[in-house]
């Protein structure tokens, strides 16, 4: 492919990214549910659950013990990362398949490459928005500090590796999806059960050990515990299952996944299932 090519269908993607947000942003419930919908989430469990959390013994160092809700503040922004990519595109990928749209779409002069950019750039969008609100109302209620030049890195590459693993994973997700009505369904057991054991309503380490391995297997705990790192204080990385960020894991395990997904997206993706 000539440089010529790709600038152009990078270009596509880039004019397919901006028409998906026009579209979503003249339906005031749809913005509600991608922007807000997370932050509902955090409001509320951050109302309900009051508990503190603090350092095992084997932590050095005196640190005080935090609210749940500034625990909760980076299990809930990755949730929404991972939502936005895999749980949102999923669904309406599968309606616009059953409907016919993407069978129209497909025989447009748009390459199929630049659609696909044009998705993950239009989640990569929604992600950053749920990011500047989430940390602003996270700084401002629940008292979280900003991260230093070391943690906005971290941060930028957990964006850049978990929204195009969610992406292709949601994209892979629909082959399974037996109709339009189903999608919903089919994709929150999941995403949902991913939340639970993940490290999003509760600590890693208070789940068996068994259900830590599973987790691990999947992007949405490494995401968390590498927002945790982020944004909570480095002693609390002895409160993680081996008393460890684990950012190389989480790097390779997000890297894997978009690899793996995007594999199985290409052998298992269908432009049309209306028939």
């Amino acid at each position: 492919m000539s440089a010529a090519v790709t600038i152009r269908t990078i270009r596509l993607g880039w004019a397919y990214m901006l028409l998906n947000m026009r579209t979503v942003f003249r339906q005031p419930a749809a913005v509600l549910f991608v922007l807000l919908f997370p932050i509902l989430f955090l409001v509320i469990f951050s109302s309900l659950l009051t508990f503190e959390i603090g350092l095992p013994p084997e932590a050095e160092g005196s640190v005080p013990a935090i609210k749940f809700s500034q625990y909760f503040v980076a299990g809930i922004t990755a949730s929404a990362i991972f939502g936005t990519s895999f749980n949102l595109l999923g669904t309406s990928l599968a309606f616009q398949q059953f409907d016919g749209t993407l069978k129209q779409l497909a025989a447009t002069p748009l390459p199929k490459a630049s659609f696909f950019i044009g998705l993950v750039g239009t989640a990569l969008a929604y992600t950053i928005m749920q990011m500047v609100i989430m940390i602003a109302l996270g700084v401002a209620a629940y008292g979280i500090e900003l991260p230093d030049a070391g943690g906005w890195l971290t941060l930028i590459w957990i964006i850049l590796l978990g929204v195009p693993a969610g992406c292709v994973l949601g994209i892979a997700i629909t082959r399974v999806m037996p109709s339009a009505n189903a999608a919903p369904a089919v994709i929150q057991l999941p995403f949902i059960i991913l939340q639970f054991i993940s490290g999003v309503f509760f600590t890693l380490a208070s789940l068996p050990t068994w259900l830590q391995w599973v987790s691990g297997l999947f992007p949405l705990r490494w995401l968390a515990q590498g927002l945790r790192s982020v944004f909570l204080p480095d002693a609390y990385k002895f409160a993680e299952p081996g008393m460890s960020w684990q950012l190389e894991v989480a790097a390779v395990v997000l890297a894997v996944w978009i690899v793996v997904g995007l594999g199985l997206a290409v052998l298992t993706f269908q432009w049309d299932r209306s028939g």
